[in-house]
Parts: C-alpha cells; sequence; structure tokens
C-alpha cells in the first residue's frame, strides 16, 4: 500500500525519487502526457525506508537495478490542488545505475497498482533542463546550479 493518504478536502504523499546522470545528461519523466516533468520515482510504500522505495521504483520504471544510492535532499512541499490542501514530503538521491542505460528518449507502459499510465523518458543538457518545465521547480535549479552534490539538505516549500 502507498504512503499516500487522500480525503476530500486534504491529500498527503510520501514519495522517493532518483536523480540519474549519465554522459552528463539527466533522464526526466512524465506520466500520461502531463505539460511538466519530474525526476524518476515514486509512492513510498507502508513498511518501506525511502531507499528501499528509490530502488524499487528504479527497478520498475527504467528496469535497472541500482548500485548505489545516496540521500541528498529532503523536501516537504505544500500546495493546492483542485481546491484540496496537499502536503508532500520527498525523499531524493543520487542514483547510480548497476548497467549502463540506453542515452536515448522513450516511452513505456507500466501497470501501476492495476492503473495504466503512459511514462515518457527523456534525456536531457543541463542547458536543456533550464528551459523545462520540471516539477518541483527547484529540483530543477538545484540540478542546473549543481547543488544536489554538496551534502544533504531539508527543504520547505510552501506554494
Amino acid at each position: 500500500m502507498d504512503l499516500k493518504i487522500k480525503t476530500d478536502e486534504e491529500e498527503f504523499h510520501g514519495r522517493t525519487c532518483g536523480i540519474i546522470k549519465q554522459e552528463n545528461k539527466f533522464l526526466i519523466m512524465r506520466v500520461n502526457q502531463t505539460s511538466y516533468f519530474h525526476i524518476p520515482g515514486g509512492h513510498i510504500e507502508i513498511g518501506e525506508n525511502s531507499e528501499q522505495a528509490i530502488i524499487r521504483e528504479i527497478k520498475e520504471e527504467i528496469g535497472c537495478d541500482v548500485q548505489e544510492a545516496n540521500l541528498f535532499t529532503i523536501q516537504e512541499n505544500f500546495w493546492q490542488r483542485n481546491n484540496k490542501k496537499c502536503h508532500g514530503i520527498e525523499f531524493y538521491y543520487i542514483i547510480k545505475p548497476k548497467c549502463e542505460l540506453e542515452m536515448k528518449d522513450y516511452q513505456r507502459i507500466e501497470i501501476d497498482k492495476g492503473e495504466e499510465k503512459l511514462l515518457d523518458f527523456k534525456w536531457v543538457t543541463l542547458e536543456e533542463l533550464k528551459n523545462i518545465d520540471l516539477r518541483p521547480s527547484n529540483i530543477r535549479d538545484m540540478l542546473v546550479n549543481g547543488d544536489y552534490s554538496k551534502g544533504l539538505s531539508h527543504i520547505v516549500i510552501r506554494g
């Protein structure tokens, strides 16, 4: 069971995300052709820690085992969606895959807890990333500025 709670007025999401850099490009994704991209990852399952979750998510979404996962930031987001108050806690890891990933953009269908999702994966340079709607935007800014390799941080964003 995913670490998420939804009521008529509020939502909570516990997520984990993995930053993969290869040949000076970052792997980003979007789900069901939304207008924005995000870092690969997903919900933590109850009873699973965030590192176990990102290792599982990378295997499920990308099809590769993880050699190394290093936590670099924990982020709390507060936002409004469809008149609901939303709160998310996200754990961002720097991921080193066990295998070399193909450097081409691709799509795949994922069946996630019975729901079919179209996943679009894209490799982008830092220069390209500057002009992409990557959410949350401060993660994009951290990647562009090289802040993702400077040690652990805790960020709270109220939107």
